[in-house]
């Protein structure tokens, strides 16, 4: 039985473990690739937007699901970039190759969240409705500038070393 109760701490200590690892992963790639931080920004932007524009349960699903899918192929990519540069330490063309396609994918990925997010906000008059709110609302507008703003800082400052330079 005090077995059974070690080998269960052991297995929760190693599982809190991993994610920890997946966490500093991400956090790494935040803190590393511009092109992350824009997709954040981007979905906090089609988060907000999704709830001024009232979507149904379904379509959260379908957001969610090219959120997750963009985010995803670029930690892939950061991945894949990071093995090229572990192996090779000068220009090869089977690197360039390696990143550039891995590069593709997320452009592929980027465009597909892109038509779903067409297709989900389809309502011109719904969009005219929310572009009115936000601008004839001081409140809002300062709230959008004030996110305008902090997400320009974040995408290009974020960097450690660019903050320090």
């Amino acid at each position: 039985m005090k077995q059974r109760i070690q080998n269960h701490k052991k297995e929760i200590y190693n599982l809190a473990k991993s994610f920890s690892y997946a966490f500093k992963g991400l956090k790494f790639a935040i803190d590393n690739e511009r092109n992350m931080r824009i997709h954040l920004i981007a979905s906090l932007f089609v988060v907000q937007f999704g709830f001024l524009y009232d979507l149904k349960t379904y379509q959260w699903i379908y957001i969610s699901i090219v959120i997750g899918l963009v985010i995803t192929a670029e930690l892939v990519n950061t991945a894949i970039e990071a093995l090229v540069n572990m192996q090779t330490q000068s220009y090869t063309p089977l690197a360039k190759i390696a990143k550039d396609v891995a590069a593709g994918a997320v452009v592929v990925m980027a465009l597909v969240a892109i038509i779903v997010a067409l297709i989900t906000f389809n309502d011109i008059n719904k969009i005219k409705d929310i572009v009115y709110f936000i601008f004839s609302n001081i409140i809002s507008l300062s709230i959008f500038i004030i996110e305008l703003v902090l997400s320009v800082f974040f995408i290009f400052s974020w960097n450690k070393r660019a903050l320090w330079k």
